[in-house]
């Protein structure tokens, strides 16, 4: 079952070494998913922008991100952690 956005579309950024910290729906559950600061990282670096604003990477990639979410919840991952493989996929 695909997760729903969170209709206040609120993220947390934990710390510069950590990443940022998101909720979706699964019905009624709200499930915490993250995308490792590194990720985010490198893929503005291949977007070739600011890789110092992580917020506005976060916003480019906001439909990519919650779908990656949402494969890693429907294969069973416990840990919903996007990381550069997922985010950045080699070519």
């Amino acid at each position: 079952m695909p997760l729903r956005d969170d209709a206040s579309q609120e993220m947390t950024v934990v710390d510069s070494s950590s990443g940022i910290l998101f909720a979706v729906f699964d019905g009624l559950k709200r499930v915490i998913c993250k995308v490792d600061w590194d990720a985010l990282v490198d893929r503005a670096t291949v977007d070739e922008i600011d890789e110092t604003n992580i917020r506005a990477t976060f916003d480019r990639h906001c439909a990519a991100i919650p779908a990656i979410a949402s494969r890693n919840y429907d294969a069973g991952q416990g840990s919903l952690v996007m990381t550069t493989s997922q985010l950045t996929p080699l070519s």
